[in-house]
């Protein structure tokens, strides 16, 4: 019995230890900027360093949701100023961006990813929303240091109407900065929301030329409806058989 009890003590903590691991890195930071071009684009540039531990999977990689805007462009990893070989593919509407740099540990490797996001600017009549997950949800480790700035257009001076996430600081008249407090637990990610006046950016995206498209095929199968029924209308008022009309006038007479 006391082997037994042993043998299942050596099991229970084999199975906790694999259970509770964790993964021995964390991000000590991302920080994200934001710039937001005159035609609705925003150029991202994401900072993220990692602090290993010890060795671990030279595989990395960085997702980014596809739902809500229209597609992902330009994209680049560096590191110390150094571009690195990239996969970069499209899955269950997602972007993926994928790298590999071995890892002895402990160590610190900085990346910075460069991307374009075509469409990410949702155009409503009450206001123009720049919505950006900033630091992404789903990372396994903690992230503790998160900053994103945040920089517009001269056109959008004097037209931000609100900031739905957080009050961030000012640092020009077209740059703002969020700042997260404390550190983002795993699988915590941050949002920034910026409102700007409708109207005013340029934004001529997919979602904006098929809304068109729509209004226009819309626009154009009325007309042609309305002169084909026109048309019928008047083919069939040519084709009466001449004296029905005065002759029933005639007979309620």
């Amino acid at each position: 019995m006391k082997k037994i009890a042993i043998f299942l003590m050596l099991v229970m903590i084999v199975v906790s230890e694999s259970v509770f691991a964790k993964d021995p890195f964390h991000w000590e930071f991302i920080n994200v900027e934001i710039d937001l071009q005159e035609n609705g684009d925003m150029v991202v540039k994401e900072t993220q360093q990692y602090v290993f531990d010890s060795a671990y999977s030279d595989l990395r990689y960085r997702w980014i949701p596809l739902d809500g805007i229209d597609r992902i462009t330009d994209i680049s990893v560096t590191e110390d100023g150094k571009p690195l070989n990239i996969k970069t593919d499209i899955e269950s509407d997602r972007q993926w961006i994928q790298w590999t740099r071995p890892v002895n540990g402990p160590e610190i490797q900085t990346f910075v990813l460069n991307y374009r996001v075509v469409g990410g600017v949702a155009m409503h009549k009450e206001g123009d929303v720049l919505h950006w997950t900033a630091v992404f949800k789903g990372h396994s480790a903690p992230v503790n240091a998160t900053k994103v700035t945040v920089k517009y257009p001269i056109n959008l001076v004097g037209h931000v109407q609100s900031y739905q996430s957080a009050i961030p600081k000012k640092l020009n008249s077209q740059t703002v900065e969020f700042v997260y407090e404390k550190p983002l637990l795993a699988n915590q990610g941050f949002d920034v929301a910026v409102t700007f006046t409708s109207g005013i950016l340029n934004v001529q995206n997919d979602k904006t030329h098929e809304v068109v498209s729509k209004e226009v095929s819309i626009g154009l199968g009325l007309i042609l409806l309305s002169g084909l029924i026109g048309s019928l209308y008047v083919t069939k008022q040519s084709h009466r058989p001449v004296g029905i009309e005065g002759g029933e006038g005639g007979a309620g007479a």
